[in-house]
């Protein structure tokens, strides 16, 4: 009788949610239908109301609350904190209530509670602004508590500072914070709303495809699983590549799934060995209609307290990535990109220019760090000079351009006598500006990048290293 009366309660809710979320069809844009109803944040559990959502609009009303004790004050006040917000609590001080006054005195902080009681205004003057909950209070009747807190590491408090190991060790603590708590939560809300766009717009399907798989070669390293046969195991998919194209062969044109992927690459410090990501197969599509694709999924989904996603993406080929960064995931955010300034240095006397530009495929760039004087010390200088001489038996020459700079070596100094029109005129440099400049031979941009020579590629980490000197 129990179980049929929540079945029947269920399924309620499930038609009253379908009906809600019905698709609307525009001029040219189809999207999901505005009047969707609020989720029932206390449905099916013990509290009434959340912290966070009590307004002036509940005075009187009889609630049930759960939560941690964020504080308490004088004992005559707690702050009752839930993932959706935090209440004023008052203790009650009459000897009646004893009992309940005991309960929430003696609770340590960060103890989990249940409190009954009514929404009561504060009285005058005592209305805080900065609380969403400012303007009302809980007159406690009853009061329970749930779960007693020991004594804790560090404080649940997001102006408190934690080092990240200590975070990682007490990461059950940590995902109490408001910021662990909104990632979380803007997470699951933009994967449920790429899959609305996916499913409900486009007609997408969504498949899981299995985890335990066999060796596939190639790409990164791959983590076994042993089985009970000796000699024989399970690989985890670095992705779904194979299993999408045998749906692709199936007939089932347009695939998706929120995809769990493993790589075991330790050894690279950009890598991590699990992630996620959205896999996306389709067929009979091509480029531009991959690129419409994602870019119409993260402008749907994109949060709405965000600056909104323009749209179309900005792009650029490969071979002009590799040319002005070179790299093929370049960071752009700060420019600096390498020119080529041989064409400067053509009648240059300096040796190991005319070395450089003597070759087939030689040439002379450079990167332009703005306000580099005001950034760079000497010691980030020389650590990109070691990074590139350690790592690609490249020699990186800085160039500053106020003559009397003392950094400036003799060569550098020639540069800046002989060719400081020309440099300011390729790369549009200013005075406090520091030129990285580098000369070599390297091979043409179409080819792949595992085949450029040193010289070239050294380019582009050389750059991404010396961003991250300057953004830390």
């Amino acid at each position: 009788m129990h179980a049929a009366w929540w079945l029947g309660r269920l399924f309620l809710r499930l038609s009253r949610s379908a009906g809600s979320a019905r698709l609307t069809q525009g001029p040219g844009h189809r999207g999901l239908s505005s009047h969707r109803r609020d989720p029932e944040l206390s449905s099916f559990v013990a509290r009434t109301n959340t912290c966070g959502e009590l307004r002036s609009s509940h005075l009187g009303q009889e609630v049930t609350l759960c939560g941690w004790i964020q504080y308490r004050r004088q004992n005559m006040f707690l702050v009752l904190r839930d993932f959706h917000g935090l209440v004023q609590v008052v203790i009650p001080q009459d000897e009646s209530a004893e009992a309940v006054k005991k309960i929430l005195c003696d609770a340590p902080v960060e103890s989990v509670v249940q409190v009954c009681g009514t929404v009561i205004s504060r009285p005058p003057g005592q209305e805080n602004p900065k609380m969403p909950t400012g303007e009302i209070e809980i007159k406690v009747k009853k009061a329970e508590i749930l779960n007693s807190c020991k004594r804790l590491p560090f404080e649940i408090k997001d102006f408190v500072k934690k080092t990240e190991a200590i975070r990682l060790q007490y990461r059950y603590l940590d995902l109490r914070s408001f910021q662990m708590q909104h990632n979380l939560r803007v997470r699951s809300q933009m994967v449920m709303k790429m899959r609305e766009y996916l499913c409900n717009l486009h007609g997408f399907v969504d498949i899981e495809t299995p985890t335990l798989f066999k060796r596939t070669p190639g790409g990164a390293k791959e983590f076994v699983v042993p089985s009970r046969e000796p000699g024989k195991f399970y690989s985890l998919p670095q992705s779904p590549q194979q299993f999408k194209q045998l749906l692709m062969v199936g007939g089932l044109d347009r695939y998706f799934q929120v995809a769990r992927c493993y790589r075991d690459e330790g050894s690279r410090p950009d890598r991590q060995p699990e992630f996620t990501q959205i896999d996306i197969e389709m067929s009979f599509v091509d480029q531009i209609g991959i690129q419409s694709l994602i870019e119409g999924l993260l402008q749907y989904s994109w949060p709405t307290d965000k600056d909104p996603v323009v749209v179309p993406f900005p792009s650029m080929t490969f071979a002009e990535a590799i040319a002005s960064y070179g790299t093929d995931k370049p960071d752009t955010r700060f420019g600096m990109k390498i020119v080529d300034i041989s064409d400067v240095f053509r009648n240059t006397k300096i040796e190991f220019l005319q070395e450089a530009l003597s070759k087939p495929q030689g040439s002379v760039k450079a990167i332009n760090i703005p306000k580099g004087i005001k950034y760079l010390k000497r010691k980030d200088i020389e650590s990109i000079r070691k990074f590139a001489t350690d790592h690609f038996n490249q020699e990186v020459l800085p160039v500053f351009l106020k003559a009397n700079r003392n950094w400036n070596s003799p060569v550098a100094k020639i540069i800046v006598e002989e060719q400081s029109q020309g440099l300011s005129r390729l790369m549009e440099t200013q005075e406090e500006d520091v030129v990285l400049l580098t000369a070599g031979e390297h091979n043409t941009a179409e080819r792949e990048p595992e085949h450029h020579s040193s010289t070239f590629s050294a380019r582009g980490q050389i750059q991404n290293f010396m961003l991250e000197s300057l953004i830390l």
